[in-house]
């Protein structure tokens, strides 16, 4: 066995699945959705036999390529589309709502009473009726707020150009009547990439045509 060539070939892929990490981005160190875990997965598996196989060294490094151009493509295409977007990360589910639990919802995401209690736990909460809004994120992290801080929580209603049907059927606000809001104020839904509600209080950033900071605005529900 030549420990110089593993040697050599260890920090070649070392410094290769870095610049990989880099040019894929911040959100897959630290948010990994199903997505993102399936990619990751695949370019360590590779790597391994690079490191491993004498043969397949050259052929892996051209394959971790191959999966970071495809990564960007896809992410590229995620930004663009929604309805993909939704396909391959899927969507973030209400799990409680005002120390109700949304049992239909956990049913669909497989998500059982157990793992709720093992968050509730996590966040030094005692019972679900404390609970003012838990939310089943795209990666499996449950984000949890008190009822107690209930004043300070604003709901999404729109997120990258798309309506939050969850969000919007526990508030009991119809598609409607936001599109109404939008059109009376000369606004399109494709454009907004963010819209939260709060208080009677619409929330909204602006999907610029330059690339530039974008800056909230505000809309009264009524």
């Amino acid at each position: 066995m030549d420990y110089v060539t593993i040697s050599l070939k260890i920090i070649v892929i070392y410094f290769l699945l870095i610049i990989i990490l880099r040019i894929l981005g911040k959100r897959e160190v630290g948010q990994l959705s199903i997505f993102d875990l399936v990619i990751l997965l695949i370019v360590a598996d590779v790597a391994a036999i690079g490191i491993d196989n004498r043969e397949f060294f050259f052929p892996s490094i051209l394959c971790l390529l191959i999966l970071t151009a495809l990564q960007k493509l896809v992410s590229l295409l995620l930004l663009n589309v929604p309805k993909l977007r939704e396909i391959l990360d899927g969507t973030p589910t209400i799990i409680v709502f005002d120390g109700i639990i949304k049992y239909k919802n956990m049913k669909k995401e497989f998500y059982n009473v157990d793992d709720l209690i093992v968050q509730m736990r996590v966040n030094n909460i005692a019972d679900v009726s404390d609970i003012k809004l838990a939310i089943l994120e795209t990666n499996g992290k449950l984000s949890i707020f008190k009822k107690e801080h209930s004043d300070f929580i604003s709901y999404p209603l729109i997120a990258s150009g798309k309506y939050c049907k969850d969000t919007l059927e526990i508030l009991r606000i119809s598609v409607e009547d936001i599109d109404n809001i939008l059109k009376n104020n000369n606004l399109v839904i494709k454009n907004i990439l963010y819209a939260s509600y709060r208080k009677g209080t619409i929330s909204y950033y602006e999907r610029s045509s330059k690339e530039e900071d974008i800056t909230m605005k505000k809309l009264s529900l009524k």
